[in-house]
């Protein structure tokens, strides 16, 4: 073969043996650049620094959640909470390192947590809940799986039916599926992805939700989650920049970690004490009308899942939680002395919320729905019954109670717009509107539940005008059987399978007995024999609740007592009803104020006598009994100051004392809340104007060194420097190709901003000594310790070129639209 014709094929075989050397010189490096005990698929995950921990923050924040729910004192046994989290959290790192994508991710998920937490939960039945299960032979770890299967779908049947349910087990399988897919989305969408937001705001959320529903305080772990919560942002924050730095070959101290970590630590604590010192925005009036359909919404929902879960604790927190159009007899109560209101009034014993009239066994419930509008100061057409006198109360919120108004009864009038809830009476109504004595005496209305119509926040008062009742024991006793037939109709009711055990015990402690009065007096008298007991479980999903107290427990607290005595009272043809509110409190002689604390809430009884309306029962034992005058003397009833009877309907110009005073210091009263109010919204405004004011001096105080730099020359001050000149190509708008070597990026950075150029040549100069020559390490050492001429003139060269670079992008914002050729000042080439 000649030279000529193997030219061509030594060529190739060359370049072909080149290309092998260049391939394995580049594995090779590209070997030893990377560590060889890495995981097989550490290129998976996003934050390649720190995963350790940044993992350990994960967890410790899905942890707090859990720990917060288990807390919270919802439901027994929500302690599961914990293994599921940990589950949830080491499966999700797994899958975030593994190859898989996200729907085989999210479908094992699906599976493997359910069959966790079933598992799990499997530790919570008893023995004997599967005997039925055990004798076909299951086995004992199956049979608890089916058992708890079974729970769940006679949930949904009842669920689908609008019916109560008291079960638990339900409840604990739902928040543990919760738990699971909020530890393993946030999990996945931290270490696949990076996304800290996404991951942190729907935890945060749900602590948020528990810490308000929670019968127990849990505020601790929502301070605890906040802490986690900044540290964990600063830590992906820095793990990110360290990603950009070495796509950008910027040299940075592996120690940087630590320093971040405690100024981050430093600002989270600073922002937590300034939030936790800062005013609520509960003060602002717009505030407040905004969120009027949010917190009606939220009593809907309350009341649904007040149903839903009837076996929950209930925590008492305020009125607009606690009272509602519903009433189910659940588990243990949690109650705290915790300040609600103070009532000015020279007399009272009950401040009711609502009337429940229809019971189905499990639940009572308000069923009227006739909303009528009030508007401040009017006179209310209520019912006219016998000796009754107005009392007016003036109560002053020290908790949060939503809107409901809580009053003695029967409301007349009230200091602020209401909606009222009620339904017509059979008495006659004394005179409505006594301004328009014109005006026709309307038939009577009886308020079951109102609500005002602006929310109620601590500090605020109102004034409310009741008639309240002052009838004796003799005047009980003859007040005979003549009910009217809507009474009749509306409150006999009851549950279709009554219980026949219940109606024997009515019955028996009411043989003899003639008079209505004398019946109820006996009924409560008996059950007041039962212990008073706030921590009883829930009554199972097949037991009555009723029987569940008289019979089983024999113990229990005021829903029981007073669900028991109205429905045996209904059995015995007496109509009656049940009402929940609040206890007297404490009366304190030297004010004259009676102080109400969350401890008071309670249920209590109502019974119907003719002429006299309804009349209040006491049967819990836990409260003082309700011990009427005998009112032996005939003219007991005509000693009765300021008594009104049906034939003597007058205005409120009647002479009784009490009205006239409302009547001479309604205004006075009013402007002391409204001044009250004032004095409220300025300071609220006051702090609205300085926190914000405090946060940016505080951001600014801590990020100073990022925007101006250090004043002395430090040996990491060159790739600083460098670092926060490409941010400022990035934020004017200017991009660098990758092969561009530093000189090259000065260069057009110059050309962009000509003013600039000598500091920028400067700055790059001693970033490419620095990072390139073999005498930058000594040069360092030598000008750290004292101050340089390369020092100064690299000081001096950044601060004037950072005025030059500020006005380049105030120019960039604001463009000058004249200037058809570089409307940002810039010379992009």
């Amino acid at each position: 073969m000649s030279t000529e014709s193997g030219l061509p094929y030594r060529t190739a075989v060359e370049g072909v043996v080149f290309c092998c050397l260049d391939y394995n010189i580049a594995m090779a490096t590209t070997t030893l650049s990377r560590p060889t005990h890495l995981p097989r698929y550490r290129d998976n995950v996003y934050f390649q620094d720190g995963a350790l921990f940044t993992g350990i923050l994960a967890t410790l924040l899905y942890l707090t959640v859990a720990a917060s729910l288990d807390a919270a004192g919802h439901v027994p046994n929500m302690a599961l909470l914990i293994p599921v989290t940990v589950g949830a959290t080491l499966l999700g790192i797994f899958m975030s390192y593994s190859r898989f994508d996200g729907f085989f991710a999210l479908s094992h998920s699906m599976f493997t947590g359910l069959a966790w937490i079933l598992y799990l939960m499997a530790g919570l039945v008893s023995a004997r809940e599967i005997e039925s299960f055990l004798d076909f032979g299951i086995p004992e770890l199956q049979a608890k799986v089916y058992f708890v299967l079974w729970k769940l779908l006679n949930w949904v049947d009842a669920a689908l039916n609008s019916s109560a349910s008291n079960d638990n087990y339900v409840f604990i399988f739902e928040i543990a599926f919760l738990v699971w897919w909020l530890t393993y989305l946030g999990v996945w969408a931290i270490f696949r992805y990076g996304y800290t937001w996404r991951a942190i705001v729907p935890a945060g959320v749900v602590l948020l939700i528990n810490t308000y529903y929670a019968p127990r305080s849990v505020v601790g772990f929502l301070v605890v989650f906040s802490l986690l919560a900044l540290i964990f942002l600063v830590r992906t924050n820095l793990a990110e920049q360290q990603l950009r730095w070495r796509e950008h070959q910027v040299y940075f101290n592996q120690d940087i970690a630590l320093d971040f970590l405690r100024n981050g630590f430093y600002y989270s604590v600073m922002v937590l004490c300034m939030a936790w010192l800062a005013p609520g925005l509960g003060r602002s009036g717009v505030v407040r009308s905004v969120l009027d359909p949010i917190n009606q919404f939220y009593e809907q929902t309350n009341q649904q899942v007040s149903e839903l879960y009837g076996g929950l604790n209930r925590q008492p927190r305020s009125s607009e939680t606690t009272f509602g159009k519903s009433l189910s007899l659940g588990g243990e109560r949690m109650v705290e002395n915790t300040p609600v209101f103070t009532v000015n009034t020279p007399v009272g014993r009950y401040w009711r919320a609502v009337v429940y009239d229809t019971f189905d066994g499990r639940q009572w419930r308000n069923t009227h729905e006739d909303d009528e509008r009030f508007s401040a100061s009017m006179m209310l057409p209520v019912p006219s019954w016998e000796l009754r006198r107005p009392v007016t109360q003036t109560l002053t919120l020290l908790a949060p109670m939503g809107n409901v108004i809580v009053a003695a009864p029967d409301i007349r009038q009230v200091s602020v717009a209401i909606e009222a809830v009620g339904e017509p009476s059979p008495a006659a109504a004394l005179t409505a509107a006594p301004m328009d004595l014109s005006q026709p005496v309307p038939a009577g209305y009886e308020v079951t539940l109102a609500r005002a119509e602006q929310t109620l926040e601590p500090g605020d008062s109102y004034t409310v005008v009741s008639h309240f009742t002052q009838v004796t024991q003799r005047a009980l006793e003859g007040a005979g059987t003549a009910y009217p037939q809507a009474i009749l109709d509306h409150y006999l009711q009851l549950p279709e399978e009554f219980s026949p055990l219940v109606a024997q015990t009515a019955i028996s402690v009411t043989a003899g007995l003639e008079t209505p009065y004398a019946k109820a007096k006996a009924v409560e008298t008996f059950l007041r024999t039962y212990p008073y007991d706030d921590a009883i479980p829930a009554p199972p999903p097949d037991r009555d609740p009723v029987e569940y107290f008289l019979y089983e427990l024999r113990r229990g607290y005021c829903d029981y007592y007073a669900t028991a005595m109205a429905v045996m009272l209904r059995y015995l043809g007496i109509p009656a009803r049940t009402a929940s509110g609040y206890a007297e409190g404490y009366f304190d002689e030297e004010t004259g104020y009676y102080y109400v604390t969350d401890a008071d809430a309670h249920t209590w009884v109502e019974v119907f006598f003719p002429n006299f309306g309804w009349i209040e029962f006491e049967p819990t034992a836990g409260e003082s009994p309700l011990n009427r005058p005998e009112g032996t003397d005939e003219n007991a009833a005509g000693q009765l100051d300021g008594s009104i009877t049906p034939s003597a309907p007058g205005p409120m110009e009647t002479g009784d004392p009490f009205m006239n005073e409302m009547q001479d210091n309604w205004m006075e009263q009013m402007a002391g809340a409204s001044m009250t109010q004032q004095t409220n919204t300025s300071r609220w405004w006051l702090w609205a104007l300085l926190t914000p004011i405090l946060l940016v001096l505080g951001v600014v105080g801590l990020r100073r060194t990022q925007f101006f730099g250090p004043l002395a020359f430090t040996p990491e001050l060159p790739p600083i420097l460098y670092e926060r000149l490409q941010r400022w190509a990035e934020r004017l708008g200017l991009r660098f190709h990758a092969s561009q070597t530093p000189y090259e990026q000065a260069r057009t950075f110059g050309r962009a901003l000509p003013e600039g150029q000598p500091f920028i040549s400067e700055i790059t100069e001693t970033y490419v000594r620095y990072r390139f020559s073999p005498q930058s390490a000594t040069e360092v050492s030598a000008v750290s310790s004292a101050p340089s001429p390369t020092a100064t003139r690299l000081v001096d060269a950044w601060q004037k070129l950072q005025p030059l670079l500020w006005r380049a992008w105030g120019r960039k914002l604001v463009p000058v639209q004249r200037r058809r050729r570089n409307p940002f000042g810039l010379n992009q080439e």
